[in-house]
């Protein structure tokens, strides 16, 4: 069964922001998720702690 379409991330304290990918079952780019990474693509320019980003799914 899939789950809920959506995109996330974490920062962790070395300054790596972890934005994931989840739109089982096989992640396709969904405009969902194209949305999604583009919001948590600017979110992680914003912020002063955020030195990498690592896109996965």
């Amino acid at each position: 069964m899939a789950g809920p379409i959506r995109v996330t991330m974490e920062v962790g304290a070395d300054g790596v922001a972890l934005i994931t990918i989840c739109n089982p079952p096989v992640n396709a780019l969904h405009p969902i998720i194209i949305q999604g990474l583009k919001e948590k693509y600017a979110e992680a320019l914003d912020r002063d702690d955020v030195k990498a980003i690592v896109l996965t799914g």
